[in-house]
């Protein structure tokens, strides 16, 4: 494992000669007369040597309290509405920002920081940027994750695969050739009674995730229209497409059973899981077949391989920031520097989570290729009656357009309140 590690490595830091160059924005120096900042995330961050440097060249004490990661809504806005925030620095996910968003929370950081400090990011995280941009304003500005930290990957069986006489995938993947359609053969061929009992207990899939399987295909909850309104758009042809798909393998093909945990594929008897990065870390010592890791096979719409991402964890600012740009300052300090983030952050990643040399450059492409694949609206703006909505297409009970069209009022109704 260590050598296929260093191959990973050395593959992945071409990527670092790719990066284009920008004038960089310099901070000015800051003397913070001690006050104490409050560093807010869900889990210990420690890079304890780099916060002491921080200490020393603000002048400040710098606390890492921990906000439960169900909680940050309410312990950030408790936090903002009590006065208490001014030396604050908040770590959010996507989903517990967006609501709190719209109700001026957070400090807008194009009024302090200039263009070229976001010019001169690492463009991938500028994108993670761009795509949280709401009302013409920047309220997220950094990241301690990259979009592949809840990157959504289909994995491969690869003993399996061995075992049944099926297709090598990183084969069909660089050929072009990693489709819905032969996601389909294989897996219609893998489904089958393995011990003659007359019960089948091999399958293609465990469960298939609904939402990232929609992203992957080019679609989205919400998109915005030609006048700049955010608008319900599950039911357009790419989403249907991908439901229909997910309905086929559940309900025509009979090729998918399993859990969302994907107990199945870690225990050799599922061909396919789909799962986020996070759930790679461990997946080597959870299961004893050899794996592969691609990206969401290809469908109509897909002009190529894309992974969509769950969540986008960034930094944000509250709204009665006594200092935003000296709070920017020390988050700044704390992060890679932007020629090395691909390295410290998205290559170290990787090399921990890819099996092998080829899975490795198979998700390094896959974050090179992100441009945005992510629920802008996730766990919020009507997600229950989205889920409901997707049962009864899993279930066989509607048909996509159906249930799709169904919804679209309430969905709307629910965005308007949220984005627009």
């Amino acid at each position: 494992m260590k050598s296929l590690r260093n191959l990973a490595a050395a593959l992945l830091m071409v990527a670092l000669l790719v990066v284009p160059a920008s004038a960089e924005f310099e901070f000015p120096e800051f003397d913070l007369g001690g006050e104490t900042v409050y560093l807010w995330c869900w889990y210990d961050i420690g890079i304890e040597e780099r916060i002491a440097e921080a200490e020393e060249l603000f002048n400040v004490k710098i606390e890492l309290p921990q906000v439960g990661w169900e909680t940050q809504t309410d312990t950030y806005m408790s936090r903002l509405l009590a006065g208490d925030s001014e030396y604050d620095i908040w770590y959010v996910s996507h989903q517990y920002a967006i609501p709190i968003m719209k109700d001026g929370a957070f400090y807008p950081m194009d009024t302090v920081l200039p263009e070229e400090y976001f010019e001169s990011m690492d463009p991938h995280l500028k994108t993670m940027i761009d795509n949280l941009i709401l009302h013409d304003n920047i309220y997220a500005f950094h990241s301690m994750h990259s979009a592949m930290n809840d990157m959504s990957f289909f994995v491969w069986n690869k003993s399996l695969f061995d075992r049944e006489g099926l297709p090598d995938l990183n084969e069909a993947y660089f050929n072009d050739e990693w489709t819905w359609e032969l996601a389909t053969e294989i897996a219609i061929t893998a489904t089958r009674d393995t011990d003659g009992d007359g019960i089948v207990d091999q399958y293609g899939f465990s469960e298939v995730f609904a939402w990232p399987f929609v992203l992957s295909h080019g679609a989205t909850v919400v998109e915005k229209d030609e006048t700049g309104r955010w608008v319900f758009a599950m039911n357009t042809e790419p989403a249907l497409q991908a439901l229909q798909q997910i309905y086929e393998w559940n309900h025509v093909h009979q090729v998918a059973e399993g859990d969302w945990f994907q107990t199945p594929f870690r225990e050799g008897k599922r061909a396919f899981a789909n799962m986020p990065a996070w759930m790679l870390w461990s997946l080597a010592d959870e299961m004893d077949d050899e794996y592969g890791v691609l990206p969401y096979p290809k469908g109509p719409n897909n002009e190529y391989y894309t992974a969509p991402t769950d969540v986008l964890n960034m930094f944000y600012l509250p709204a009665n920031s006594a200092n935003p740009l000296a709070m920017a300052a020390i988050v700044d300090f704390l992060m890679a520097d932007p020629d090395d983030y691909f390295y410290e952050v998205i290559e170290n990643q990787i090399v921990g989570q890819a099996p092998d040399r080829v899975s490795a450059h198979i998700m390094e492409e896959a974050i090179l290729n992100w441009d945005g694949q992510f629920d802008i609206v996730r766990g919020f703006a009507g997600s229950s009656i989205l889920d409901d909505a997707m049962w009864t297409i899993i279930s066989g009970e509607k048909t996509p357009a159906q249930a799709m069209s169904e919804i679209r009022p309430q969905m709307q109704a629910a965005i308007d309140d949220l984005l627009n």
